[in-house]
């Protein structure tokens, strides 16, 4: 903007001093001192030298934030990445820590956070998110909901509500970002009745985040499309049965085919209660192929930059299918933000009733 008005008061200088100031040079001045700013406003907000991130969320965020870091380095960036993670939790339980720290600071239900190293004390490992919060000066912070609930809008409120006011009073700084969870993977055992299908956990997933993000103004990261539409290619179109593998007696440390797969799927565990292995399917969380997936989204929306050009390759990967998944993982974004992320300002936020 400076640089622009200053261009511009050194031609209208030129002009008087070379030639009189005719009223049509001196329309063409005005108007480009009206369209300078508005050219000015279109480019997307410098971020700070470091990029600090703070999760709130769950095992999906954690999966997000797996390879994130690899990414951001490979990239050249400066990357703060701390996670105020617990398993399976949703946006209710996450506002009842909170809820319950402030009307009572000691009580242990208000800290149930694994503290980062910097705010971990010999005597003191559990934290509450006010200490999170208030902790950094965050760029951005990010919510979800629960992947269980997540299709179901009517899960979202009051508690979305309450977890954006108090970030918001708590952390100034930060710009909240919605986490778009996914789907699981067909041969989970939501779909078995044919009830829910895996299509329609996308729809309403994708029209509650929708929603949450209109509500508050808040941008999204589009994890559940970038998932659904690698979904659809023939490198990541996950069938199942495997008609070579015995599901009901299989021999010892073998598996279905998975290689399709962007989820963890079959595996084998072993029971605490008897020591012996026991094959147990996750169709929830994401293997290394899903991971890096989500992993190039969340790069493209933080740093506003494409993934396309970033080199890291996790090991065990083949180059070919990162860059697919790198292709998939830009075209999300590129689908929700056309003109890119940066570009995408929140907007003011709609009080909603509580």
């Amino acid at each position: 903007m400076k640089t622009a008005l200053a261009t511009l008061l050194g031609v209208s200088r030129y002009i008087t001093d070379k030639t009189p100031l005719t009223r049509s040079c001196f329309l063409a001045l005005f108007a480009l001192l009206w369209v300078a700013p508005l050219a000015q406003a279109k480019e997307a907000p410098e971020l700070p030298k470091q990029v600090k991130v703070l999760t709130v969320g769950n095992s999906f965020a954690d999966d997000a934030a797996y390879l994130l870091p690899e990414l951001a380095k490979a990239g050249g960036k400066d990357l703060l990445l701390v996670r105020a993670n617990l398993g399976g939790h949703s946006l209710d339980q996450h506002v009842g820590y909170l809820q319950a720290f402030e009307a009572d600071a000691n009580d242990p239900k208000g800290s149930p956070y694994t503290a980062p190293a910097y705010l971990a004390t010999p005597e003191k490992n559990k934290i509450n998110l006010k200490a999170f919060l208030t902790s950094k000066d965050w760029t951005f912070v990010t919510i979800q909901q629960v992947s269980h609930k997540s299709y179901k809008e009517e899960t979202y409120e009051p508690y979305a509500s309450i977890l954006i006011d108090y970030i918001r009073k708590n952390a100034p700084t930060a710009e909240i970002l919605i986490q778009e969870t996914w789907a699981y993977r067909q041969d989970h055992k939501f779909f078995q009745d044919g009830t829910l299908t895996q299509e329609k956990m996308y729809e309403g997933l994708k029209a509650a985040y929708n929603k949450l993000s209109e509500r508050y103004g808040l941008r999204i990261i589009p994890s559940g499309d970038a998932y659904q539409n690698a979904r659809q290619l023939p490198r990541w179109t996950f069938t199942f049965p495997d008609p070579n593998f015995n599901y009901t007696n299989p021999a010892p440390d073998t598996l279905p085919d998975q290689s399709k797969s962007l989820n963890v799927g079959w595996k084998w565990d072993t029971d605490k209660a008897t020591g012996q292995k026991k094959l147990n399917l996750d169709a929830i969380h994401s293997n290394l192929y899903g991971r890096f997936l989500i992993s190039c989204v969340w790069y493209e929306v933080i740093f506003n930059e494409s993934v396309l050009s970033n080199p890291f390759v996790p090991p065990q990967m083949s180059p070919e299918d990162a860059a697919l998944l790198r292709k998939v993982a830009h075209e999300a974004v590129l689908a929700r933000y056309p003109n890119g992320p940066g570009a995408a300002k929140p907007s003011v936020a709609v009080p909603v009733a509580k």
